[in-house]
């Protein structure tokens, strides 16, 4: 019987993971190779068709930019953390430079990313699920792009718009453009679900298995979400 998560040799009927490029018995090709990525098409396909893209991603040999998005994501959680220190800590004065602010965020969540994929991969190949763990890194790296997205577009445009009181708390953003602020709240709340969404597909296009994808898409968000509070607290006073 053949298992989900596998593809079988029209050769010799060997069951091999589905990202094998050649029959692990015969040594037969089983598919075309995929050599680098593409950031702009990848981009452009995970809106399109986010399975074709995740799969184009655990077949690429080469998983490029991922250094790339992880620093300007770690940007963005940064951003993110400061605005859930206005909220929790109200006001607060900080003394750590911009710079060494990022530092930390990136080092907490390279490691969290790292870690993750490593328990996700021993925990699938224990339900005998075929995962490799630079499969499973790349895709979380690569289902974080609506954060690289927000990074490039949408906080620019709440500078332009908020200038100095977009991280201010007296008064709000809301006090003082309240339309666009709500907007603006809107499209963030959009980004956190739609990477949310793109998680599952990445890990339901990895392991074809829906509860195991959902569970780990849920622990992998909750941990993510108390990594974001615990940043904001501890970056922002120190």
């Amino acid at each position: 019987m053949t298992r989900r998560n596998t593809v079988v040799c029209p050769d010799c009927g060997f069951e091999n993971p589905f990202y094998s490029a050649t029959c692990s018995k015969c040594r037969i090709y089983l598919r075309d190779k995929v050599y680098n990525l593409d950031l702009w098409s990848i981009s452009s396909l995970i809106i399109e068709s986010p399975s074709l893209a995740f799969r184009k991603i655990i077949l690429s040999e080469h998983k490029n930019f991922i250094l790339f998005i992880l620093f300007f994501i770690s940007l963005k959680y940064l951003i993110n953390a400061r605005f859930v220190a206005m909220i929790s800590l109200d006001n607060f004065k900080t003394t750590v430079e911009l710079y060494f602010s990022l530092i930390i965020v990136l080092a907490v969540f390279a490691i969290y990313f790292l870690t993750f994929s490593i328990l996700y991969v021993k925990v699938g190949k224990s339900s005998d699920i075929a995962l490799r763990f630079k499969d499973t890194f790349s895709l979380i790296i690569y289902a974080q792009l609506p954060y690289l997205f927000a990074t490039i577009i949408l906080f620019p445009l709440e500078l332009v718009i908020f200038g100095d009181y977009l991280f201010s708390t007296n008064p709000t953003p809301f006090a003082i453009k309240s339309t666009p602020a709500y907007l603006f709240l809107v499209l963030e709340l959009s980004v956190i679900m739609w990477s949310l969404i793109l998680i599952y597909k990445a890990f339901i296009t990895q392991t074809e298995q829906r509860f195991f994808s959902m569970i780990s898409s849920i622990i992998f968000f909750s941990v993510f979400f108390v990594l974001i509070f615990i940043c904001s607290v501890f970056v922002f006073t120190i």
